[in-house]
This record gives C-alpha cells, sequence and structure tokens, in this order.
C-alpha cells in the first residue's frame, strides 16, 4: 500500500511540473535550445504524446515520447528523449564521460545496446522515470511489452554538469523472452546485446532518429 502511495504521488508532482522552457516541440520534431542545443527529428509513422515531466530529489525530467503501435494498440516501437537538469539549491552533477563513445549528429554520447525487463524497473522504483512512463502509457489505453530491446544514448550538456539528454530506443521484445525472465542478464537486470545484435539495433535506431 505505500509502495502505491508514493508512486501515485510521484505521479501528481510529475504532472505539476512546468515543462523545460529550453525545449520546443512541434509533432514529430523536437528542438533544444541550450544545454544541449540540438535539434531532433523522429520518423514518420510515430505518435508524439504528451510530454512526461518529474520532478526527481535532485533534477527535474522532461520527457518527450513517441511511440509506433499495432491494431491492439501494443507498442512496438518507442522513443524517449530526456531532458534532465539539476533543480536549483542541489549539489547534484552529472560527472560520466562518453564511453563506450558513439557519434551521432556532431556529438559523442555514451552508448547502451541491451534487453532490459520494464516491469521489474517499474517495480523497483515507484515514481521515477520508467514507472511513471509505463503508468502513463497503460493510463491511456497504450499496453506496454514487459521486455524491450533498448538502445541508450546518453551525453552531459554543459560545462558544469547541470544538465544531460538521454535518447531511447525502444523494440517489443517479449515474443524473445516468453519464459518471463532474462537469463545471463547482468546485475542491473539487463542482458548486453554486443556484436552483430548490437550494431543491427543501433542501425534501426539511427532509422527513426536523426538529427537536424
Amino acid at each position: 500500500m505505500l509502495v502505491a502511495i508514493v508512486a501515485l504521488l510521484s505521479t501528481v508532482v510529475a504532472q505539476a511540473v512546468i515543462p523545460d522552457p529550453t525545449v520546443a516541440q512541434s509533432g514529430l520534431s523536437i528542438v533544444s535550445r541550450r544545454d544541449p542545443a540540438i535539434t531532433l527529428k523522429v520518423a514518420d509513422g510515430f505518435t508524439p504524446l504528451a510530454p512526461i515531466l518529474l520532478s526527481l530529489p535532485s533534477t527535474n525530467v522532461d520527457r518527450r515520447v513517441f511511440i509506433k503501435t499495432n491494431s491492439f494498440n501494443r507498442i512496438e516501437q518507442m522513443v524517449v528523449l530526456q531532458f534532465e537538469r539539476v533543480r536549483s539549491g542541489s549539489s547534484f552533477q552529472f560527472l560520466y564521460l562518453p564511453k563506450p563513445p558513439f557519434a551521432f549528429g556532431s556529438d559523442v554520447y555514451r552508448v547502451g545496446a541491451y534487453v532490459y525487463d520494464d516491469v521489474a524497473a517499474a517495480k523497483a522504483s515507484p515514481g521515477f522515470e520508467a514507472a511513471v512512463t509505463r503508468d502513463t502509457l497503460e493510463r491511456d489505453g497504450y499496453r506496454m511489452p514487459r521486455f524491450f530491446r533498448t538502445a541508450r544514448l546518453a551525453r552531459v550538456a554543459d560545462p558544469n554538469g547541470l544538465s544531460e539528454i538521454i535518447i531511447f530506443y525502444f523494440e517489443d521484445a517479449d515474443s524473445d523472452f516468453r519464459s518471463g525472465s532474462i537469463v545471463g542478464a547482468d546485475s542491473d537486470g539487463d542482458l548486453p546485446l554486443t556484436g552483430s545484435a548490437a550494431e543491427a539495433l543501433l542501425r534501426r535506431f539511427q532509422s527513426v532518429v536523426t538529427v537536424v
């Protein structure tokens, strides 16, 4: 019951956060005017959803979500463009290097390619990104997979470590994991993709999200 109350309160707080004023959206295009200054375009065929906004202990998060569904409203592909900024008064900083490196547009990102359990991630951290996003989409009538093939790009977006951008590309992976578990998962519960599987996923990502 306590977890449910925390999740509910966190969702209410998330909805009350003001969208990042430096980020503008027009359909499938996102323009961030600073930290980072970037324009991103999601491929035709995806549906843009309302921003998902969270106030976390040290940061404010603005998530722009785009989905592609089948005829049963089940999500087959999803893009999340996440802009995160340190809250005023917090001493938190984003401190990490873009390793392993991945060139995207004119910048270099830390990259990851893996399969992960979205249900487990949501349960582990109620009120945080995975849980609020999953709750929001299911409440709006979308059917969410449990497992996603995921490409994740992230970079620190200003010299003082006060902002970051994360780009997620998700694909429904439930048909590959009908047993309900990921055999060989790492300590985070993810199954890292390597070699040709990772390269193919990143190519599909680049066909969906482009820097303009």
